[in-house]
């Protein structure tokens, strides 16, 4: 977790998120959840480009142990009006929301720092700083010129440079093992140059393999630069691969926070989709832990957020019309068919984004060490891919340009902003908080609290495994003092709500007159929804008790309705369904329909066995989302999987890896996992340790490298070698116990090498 950042699936359920300290935010109702909520966008500098609220992926608590649920597109998302704060004059989230609320003391604390937010104005000045944010993808090309065209500003001076790159290393070893060693004669290189422009001091870096992200400071500024934090989130194939995702710094700027992401999004033209679901999992995963507790914010909870990098979109004209509008330079028409600006549009990514006019022409696709465009037989379209966005108040952008150093294929890219940071005045503070501690005693003081609910219960319909389901119910204060409410347990029970639900907030504080949003989500995940798959009879629904300090108790029901799945099973339930999940119930132990191999394995494996062996990059490329999703409903209905993939094998294959990879206890069980890895130098102790696997998890074993021997026979075709292939299959058969942090680089290779005593 390096610098205190929390990269893809590395938290854990001892980490809670921040709630309550940061301007300007929303509370979720997931930990480590990044969810939408709208906010209005701010100005965008194209006419063209119309207003939309904004889609917020914050980070959020929660009130159980155990994995927390992701962003999902269908997450239900809320609107609020400009200016509103995670914790308003109405309402308040704790920041302490692993404690259980029936022992919370905190709560008056809270709604305080609360108020202080929304009254900082009373006591902070601004301070005018400007920043830089430059991104290139350089094509896994070394420092051939001078950065001092990219990086320098005829009439500014920089007090902030945020310098991106994308596509540093191109290997295999640093794709499939991490390795990192490219960015060196980068960072040396833009030392070099910033030398020449002032005195500047790093503040931090972040490299995801061929994705690196420095910060630089003027040595004034750089002393006022604190909690510096980073994270970083991979989304190549299932995640594994830091071939595209993105890496993410924050900091403190004086008393202003300050988020940069610089991301590598999908490539190709038709690959819309594919890009706007990589932006939504580099917001779910790349979190950022408290310097002084294990809460947990995400990109969105900063006052400025910057967003740079390849995004990749591209322009949907063909080729002969781009260059010809380029040739005019009509940069207007062309922005009109630029995928980006019209997926901001539409909501479906970047959504409240805002990006400054584009007057330059595309930065790609170049032959490199040339003004030419592509002149391969790809013939690629020239395109708008590298790109430079930002999102929050007092940030005007003052240059957006491009840069001609003929490196790469790309041309770099950069966007000078002025942004206005806070600056607190202590004495000031003192004086506000102690008017708005006299305010909350006086209306303590007067009588016995009363509210309503806006309803008293809640039906989830169609609860899908991973999907998070949210619903919201409004408590208003009816009566003439603060109310403080809690969820608590039934009795003899520990837990005031099933391990299914996430309730947030689970207490807080409602003055008088006002409303505040409680919002109940069903999410069902590894930890759950075996017992729901394997026992179709049980039934989704809870009462939940909402205990009002000095007043009375209300009474929530909620139910639902589970659509069983063959992910999130254990191996020997599976083998207990010969008809699919959804057609029958499980048999039991001796029955003579028990199946030695899941139906599912099989069935995705002689797709691929019979129609893949020849594919290039099989298991290397990402299949589409939706594909992949169409695939399992094929196998939990019994459907024809050939005819729900349309062709996309890539899908299948990636199909193939999420059931693995959401067995509720992998291929090689959890608790074999570090004898797994001791064993991986010796051939013989891998054998002898699958020896050991249970009878159903040694079928599997053996078939999952019996197909993939067959593969690598097609090596010649399908481009695939063994270390590729164990080091995908074993990130998904081989994984760490649950609440054990993220893995290091040293135990992926080991999980590799132990299947490849099996391979070769």
């Amino acid at each position: 977790m390096a610098e205190g950042g929390v990269g893809a699936g590395a938290g854990s359920g001892s980490v809670r998120p921040l709630v309550g300290s940061m301007p300007n935010l929303h509370a979720n109702p997931l930990v480590h959840l990044a969810r939408s909520h709208h906010h209005h966008a701010t100005h965008h500098m194209h006419a063209t480009h119309h207003m939309h609220a904004t889609h917020h992926m914050h980070a959020t608590h929660h009130m159980h142990h155990g994995p927390a649920p992701p962003a999902s597109p269908s997450s239900a998302s809320h609107s609020s009006t400009p200016g509103s704060s995670a914790a308003s004059s109405s309402s308040l989230y704790s920041e302490d929301a692993t404690a259980d609320p029936v022992h919370v003391t905190s709560v008056k604390e809270a709604w305080i720092r609360s108020q202080l937010r929304e009254r900082e104005g009373e006591f902070c000045e601004k301070k005018n700083i400007t920043v830089m944010c430059a991104t290139w993808n350089v094509n896994g090309r070394r420092p051939a010129e001078s950065l001092l065209p990219w990086l320098s500003s005829d009439d500014l001076r920089i007090d902030i440079y945020c310098i991106a790159f994308q596509e540093l290393d191109l290997t295999p070893e640093a794709l499939l093992l991490g390795d990192t060693s490219r960015s060196l004669p980068w960072e040396s290189s833009i030392e070099a140059t910033l030398r020449q422009l002032g005195p500047y001091r790093k503040v931090s870096s972040r490299q995801l393999v061929g994705m690196l992200l420095c910060v630089f400071a003027l040595e004034h500024h750089a002393l006022h630069i604190s909690d510096v934090r980073s994270g970083a989130a991979g989304v190549g194939v299932l995640g594994l691969m830091g071939n595209k995702g993105g890496v993410a710094i924050r900091m403190q700027v004086y008393d202003s926070t300050m988020c940069v992401v610089n991301t590598h999004l999908s490539a190709h033209l038709d690959n819309i989709a594919r890009r706007n679901q990589d932006y939504k999992e580099v917001c779910r995963r790349i979190l950022f832990e408290h310097p002084s507790s294990d809460q947990l914010y995400s990109v969105f909870d900063h006052d400025h957020l910057f967003w740079c990098g390849d995004l990749n979109y591209r322009l949907n004209l063909t080729d002969f019309e781009v260059r010809n509008k380029i040739r005019q330079e009509d940069w207007a028409t062309l922005f009109e068919f630029d995928q980006l600006q019209q997926q901001m549009k539409s909501g479906a990514a970047f959504d409240g984004f805002s990006e400054a006019a584009i007057e330059f022409a595309p930065t790609y696709k170049y032959d490199p060490g040339t003004a030419c465009y592509d002149t391969s037989e790809k013939h690629r379209t020239p395109a708008w891919c590298d790109r430079v966005l930002w999102q929050g108040p007092n940030i005007v952008p003052l240059h957006y340009e491009r840069r001609e150093l003929l490196t790469s294929d790309h041309r770099p890219v950069s966007c000078t902003f002025a942004v206005q940071t806070k600056v607190t005045i202590p004495k000031r503070k003192a004086d506000v908080y102690q008017s708005i501690v006299k305010e909350l005693d006086k209306m303590e003081n007067e009588t016995l609290p009363d509210a309503t609910l806006s309803h008293n219960s809640v039906t989830f319909s169609d609860v899908r495994y991973m999907c998070p389901q949210t619903h919201v119910i409004d408590i208003e204060n009816t009566g003439q003092v603060v109310a403080r409410f809690r969820f608590i347990p039934k009795l003899d029970e520990k837990r005031f709500c099933k391990p299914w639900l996430w309730v947030n907030p689970p207490f807080g504080m409602v003055i008088p007159g006002e409303k505040m949003r409680i919002e109940l989500t069903a999410y069902v995940d590894n930890a759950t929804a075996p017992d729901f798959n394997y026992d179709q009879a049980i039934p989704m629904e809870d009462i939940l008790i909402l205990h009002l300090e000095g007043g009375k108790d209300h009474f929530i029901s909620v139910s639902g309705n589970y659509i069983p799945t063959c992910l999130g099973c254990f191996l020997d339930q599976l083998v207990r369904h010969p008809l699919p999940i959804r057609h029958g119930r499980p048999v039991d132990d001796g029955n003579d329909n028990l199946l030695p191999i899941p139906k599912e394995v099989l069935r995705l494996v002689d797709v691929l066995n019979d129609h893949a062996l020849d594919h290039v990059s099989i298991f290397m490329k990402p299949g589409d989302a939706a594909t992949v999703d169409a695939v399992i409903e094929a196998l939990d209905c019994g459907e024809d999987i050939l005819q729900a993939a349309t062709s996309s094998f890539h899908s299948v294959a990636e199909a193939l890896l999420r059931v693995l990879e959401c067995l509720a206890d992998p291929v090689v069980p959890f608790t074999l996992y570090n004898q797994a890895l001791d064993s991986s130098a010796s051939p013989a102790a891998a054998k002898a340790l699958v020896a050991t696997l249970p009878q159903t998890n040694s079928n599997v074993f053996f078939y999952i490298l019996s197909f993939l021997q067959r593969l690598l026979e097609h090596a010649h075709t399908n481009e695939l070698s063994p270390e590729r292939l164990g080091m995908i299959f074993s990130s998904v058969m081989i994984r760490p116990p649950p609440m054990t942090g993220s893995e290091t680089a040293d135990a992926r290779q080991k999980k590799c090498e132990f299947l490849l005593h099996f391979l070769r």
